[in-house]
Parts: C-alpha cells; sequence; structure tokens
C-alpha cells in the first residue's frame, strides 16, 4: 500500500516500431517543448495542491471524512439501484448534506461557509463573498455536463484481493493502466488492523483518466478514496472529488460518488457492481469522439468493469502458467512462457503512456498541411533497460473506419493480414510461431510473430498482444531482437528487454445501448508508431515530421482499402 509520500504510478516507458530508422537532416526544426512553452510557464496542477494539503490537512481531516462517508452511502444506493444503466444530464443535479450532517458540523465547530464547501460536487457560494477563484470556478462549471453509468460484473477472484487492487496504487495502475494514465497518492489515513485489512482507510490521491488517443484530454482530478467493509465478504471502494475544498481556477473533471461494492458469491466468484457518476467538461474533445463520449461507453461504469475483469483474467493465466507443464512440441518453455507474458504486459501499459494526453505527454501537431490530426514527441531512453538507448519518436492519429470494430480488430489482429498494412512486411511472408492464450476466448492471446522474405531468411520477429471487448480493442506489438527473444524464451528476466511498442487501438463510433450490450456500426482506429531517429538531438527535423506523414497516410489508407475491397 502507497506510504504518506507522494507515489507516482507513470512509466515512461518507451514506444513502438524500432526497426525503421531515419538518418535526416534539414536546416528547418520542431521542437515539442517550444510548442508547449505554456505548458511549462504554468504551475503543475497536482504540486499545487499537495501544496494546498500538506499545509492544512489536520484542519480538513474531518471533512474530508464525512465527505467519505457520504460518498459511501450514496455509492451504495446507485450500485444496488438497477437503473439508470446510463444517463446523460445537461443539468446539474443537487445533492446537499443532510441536516444531520450540519448539526455534526455546527456540534465541531465548522465556521459556516464550511457547509458550503462540503456540498458534494456542487459549488454554491455566496454570491456577495466569491473571490476571484470561485467566479472563475463557477464559470467553469457552467460548461460541466453529467454523465451517470452503472454496470455489473463477475469476476474470478475473493473480494479481499480485488480490494487490494484499489488500495495499492501499484496494482490499481497495473488493473486499469488503459484507463489511469498518471496517478499519485498525497496521503493515507488507516484504520487498519491486521495486515491489509484495509476497512477505514482514506487514500488523498490525484490521477488522470484517459482514452487512447492524442486527440482527447486526459480527465484529471483530485480525490479521497475510502474503503469500508459493509458486511461479511461484502465491501465498498468509493471516489469523490476535493477540489471543492481547494478552490482552483480550471476544474474541467468532478469525480462524484464513484465506485464499486464487491460482494462474495459461490465458486470463487465475486460480484462487482460499479457506478459512476461524473461531472465534465467535453468541450475539448475531437469530433469523431463526441458520439463515444454522449453514449456513457467512453470513461462509464461497463469500461472501468471490463479493464477489471481483463486484469483478473491475466492474473489467473500467470498463476496457471507456474502450474501447467507446458505441452510437448512448443516452443516457450514453461519458465519461457511467464517471461513472455511479463513483457507483453510490459510492452501493453507502455503502448497506453505512448497515446495518453497526460501531462508527461508533450504532444505536437505535425506541422504540414493534411497532418491536422496528427500528433508526435519524442521520448529518450537513455538510462533506461527497458528502451533502447536512443531518441524514439512517437507518432499517432485517430480516424473513422466505416467497419465494426470486430472486424477491424480481426483483420490487424490476423497474422496473415500484416502484409496488407504493415509497410515493412509488404510482399513477404508472416508466420505466427507459438502464442499464449489469456483466457478463454482465443483472441486475447500473446503472439510469437516472423517475417520472412525468404523460407531460411527471417527479416524480423515481433511480439503482439492482442484482446476484444466491447468498450475497446488493442493490437499491440514491438520487435524484439533475436538474442533478446531466445533468451525469454527460456525463462531470462524480461525486465532487460528493450521494447519500441508500437499499435492500435480500435474504439465504437456511436455506439448504441441494446439491452446491456452497445452495438455499432462503424470503428474509431487509433494508431501508434513509434521510430528511431537518429538525425534528432534536441528538436524534429522537417524531412522527419514528412517521413511520419507519409507512413501514417499510408498506413490507414492500407486498412481502410482492405475493408473497401474485401480483401481481408
Amino acid at each position: 500500500m502507497g506510504s504518506n509520500n507522494l507515489q507516482s504510478s507513470n512509466e515512461d516507458i518507451g514506444s513502438p516500431q524500432c526497426s525503421s530508422n531515419f538518418h535526416l537532416s534539414s536546416s528547418d526544426y520542431f521542437s515539442p517543448s517550444n510548442s508547449h512553452s505554456q505548458t511549462k510557464n504554468q504551475l503543475h496542477r497536482a504540486s499545487d495542491l499537495l501544496m494546498a494539503f500538506s499545509v492544512c490537512t489536520n484542519a480538513n481531516r474531518s471533512r474530508i471524512t464525512e465527505l467519505a462517508d457520504a460518498a459511501m452511502d450514496k455509492l451504495t444506493k446507485a450500485a444496488l439501484d438497477g437503473d439508470p444503466l446510463w444517463k446523460p444530464q445537461e443539468d446539474h443535479e443537487k445533492t446537499y448534506l443532510t441536516l444531520m450532517d450540519i448539526m455534526k458540523m455546527v456540534e465541531v465547530g465548522e465556521p459556516h461557509s464550511s457547509l458550503l464547501d462540503l456540498e458534494i460536487g456542487n459549488i454554491n457560494i455566496n454570491t456577495n463573498t466569491k473571490p476571484d477563484s470561485f467566479k472563475q470556478q463557477e464559470q467553469q462549471h457552467n460548461h460541466l455536463q453529467t454523465e451517470i453509468s452503472r454496470h455489473v460484473g463477475y469476476v474470478r477472484m475473493e473480494p479481499a484481493r480485488i480490494v487490494g487492487f484499489f488500495m495499492d496504487l501499484e496494482q490499481w495502475s497495473a488493473a486499469f493502466s488503459n484507463i489511469v494514465s498518471r496517478a499519485a497518492i498525497l496521503q493515507v489515513w488507516s484504520s487498519m488492523g491486521s495486515a491489509e485489512n484495509y476497512h477505514g482507510t482514506m487514500q488523498v490521491m490525484t490521477a488522470e483518466f484517459q482514452i487512447p488517443t492524442p486527440l482527447v484530454p486526459t480527465r484529471e482530478s483530485y480525490f479521497v478514496r475510502y474503503c469500508k467493509q459493509l458486511a461479511p465478504q461484502t465491501w465498498g471502494v468509493v471516489d469523490v472529488s476535493l477540489e471543492h475544498l481547494f478552490p482552483y481556477p480550471s476544474v474541467g473533471f468532478r469525480r462524484k460518488p464513484s465506485g464499486c461494492l464487491i460482494q462474495s458469491i459461490p465458486n470463487g466468484f465475486s460480484k462487482v457492481m460499479w457506478s459512476e457518476h461524473v461531472e465534465v467538461d467535453n468541450r475539448f474533445v475531437h469530433k469523431i469522439f463526441e458520439p463515444l463520449m454522449n453514449s456513457g461507453l467512453a470513461f462509464g461504469a461497463k469500461r472501468w468493469v471490463s479493464s477489471l475483469i481483463r486484469h483478473c483474467i491475466w492474473q489467473a493465466t500467470l498463476l496457471m502458467l507456474t502450474t501447467t507443464p507446458t505441452p510437448k512440441g512448443v516452443l516457450i518453455s514453461q519458465a519461457g512462457r511467464y517471461s513472455v507474458l511479463k513483457l507483453a504486459e510490459r510492452m501493453t501499459r507502455s503502448f497506453y503512456s505512448n497515446v495518453s494526453t497526460s501531462k508527461d505527454s508533450l504532444w505536437m501537431k505535425i506541422p504540414i498541411s493534411g497532418a491536422e490530426d496528427i500528433r508526435v514527441m519524442t521520448r529518450n531512453g537513455k538510462d533506461d533497460p527497458g528502451k533502447p538507448p536512443c531518441t524514439s519518436v512517437i507518432f499517432s492519429t485517430s480516424v473513422h473506419i466505416p467497419t465494426t470494430p470486430r472486424q477491424v480488430f480481426h483483420f490487424l489482429r490476423h497474422e496473415k493480414s500484416r502484409n496488407k498494412w504493415d509497410i515493412l512486411s509488404y510482399g513477404l511472408c508472416i508466420t505466427e510461431l507459438d502464442y499464449i492464450i489469456n483466457g478463454d476466448d482465443p483472441r486475447n492471446r500473446v503472439s510469437v510473430i516472423q517475417v520472412n522474405s525468404a523460407p531460411r531468411r527471417v527479416e524480423i520477429f515481433y511480439l503482439q498482444e492482442s484482446f476484444f471487448d466491447t468498450t475497446g480493442s488493442y493490437i499491440v506489438y514491438a520487435p524484439i531482437d533475436v538474442f533478446a527473444m531466445s533468451a525469454v524464451f527460456h525463462g531470462g528476466n524480461p525486465d532487460n528487454v528493450a521494447i519500441l511498442p508500437s499499435g492500435f487501438a480500435v474504439l465504437p463510433d456511436k455506439p448504441n445501448m441494446n439491452g446491456e450490450e452497445y452495438e455499432t456500426d462503424g470503428s474509431i482506429l487509433t494508431v501508434a508508431l513509434n521510430i528511431i531517429d537518429h538525425s534528432i538531438t534536441e528538436r524534429i527535423p522537417y524531412e522527419s515530421m514528412d517521413s511520419m506523414h507519409k507512413i501514417m497516410d499510408e498506413t490507414v489508407a492500407s486498412i481502410k482499402e482492405a475493408f473497401t475491397i474485401q480483401q481481408f
């Protein structure tokens, strides 16, 4: 579990396709740092909040405790209420403190202004005494929309272990790595008795939440997380924003009481009842993502539950690999299969980091006509054993594909289709040498792919992970050195393998609710490619920008063409 010190979950791991090198030079350069000069000149919001919180921790602890208790009550009611599964709201739902809450505060001598501060998720300040920061915050609040969603899922894991995923920062960031781009614990208050009993634990946290694209801003929140055992084998974990305790000029996202109830059911399963209730400013969302946002699927309860289920399946697969003998005749040893799966996890988490718009991702636009939606940034792998010791360039975009996510996923995942979209594989023979299925669905697998230009001439090996889900599917791959691959196959340490992952995220474009399932006829495809460019020092040459534009255009055009002429 996190300590009282600032802890960050962000991994600044590498990026994609290291088999294509550029050796370009030009007198015209573009610098990612220049395009973010305003960002550098602003104070980091998390640092501001940490400073404010550290100054007045004791004075605010009782107020935060009251807020957490009220939030847990609201979560319990919302999670157990069968309706609505999804409800967007233009008008803000106002939820005030009860008379009992007010009486408690009067008894402990809280100033009357605190009563208004503690209104859950809303600001209602006396108009005669509003400071400028409150006026700016209220103006921002006028643009907030309310999103409410609820989903129930079943996980083959006991409740106490699932609770551990939420209350340990590293495990939470791993379980929801496709949603949580950055996170830190600022303060922990605990009433823990026995080891790993999180009943009564509160954590003051800051986090950014993402969907896989550089075209949609992250949702940043400062909140308290509260864990409580509600009954034998039944736990509740709730988050609620704290921004109203520390007024901040620009608040575009508030996490009203949100989280899950986890209840033990027979046969080793847990029932997870998730309720998500937020207020958000979606004015800066790219237009192709607006229908997805309005559907409630992008950041809704179903996506959180699906990510939890997938992580629990992955944990079960790891355990199985350590206890089940490897069948004869396969390429990878038993110890190697565990190492390959761990390497694939690091690769996929690095991909999520690559497409994030968090504060650590300094994206810039390519200043070329027709490349307006392509973003680019650099990463340096020096002194990082998980990345090549050089500068890599990530370039990414999101486009609409008029084909179902299921078809797009199948085309991009299957090795037989690779030479139809991968520039480096045109005309070559692609073979899946071995694979590890993650769970019961054969589409969810980690594959070792070999590319041959002739029967006995291997050009490159790829490690690839793919998994399908209606809330979002992924195909992530990275070229692997043959010697590193051989070592991992025999159980070598996967942390010492340098990888730069590329890949795809496939999201539904305009999902419509049909019962409890979403249906859609089109897809939003995010492409993220990574190359090593030795011509880059501090800035990216224009020629490199132009090459990245052409590579991205050709890759996207090849994918669209495949569905136009039905060649997959």
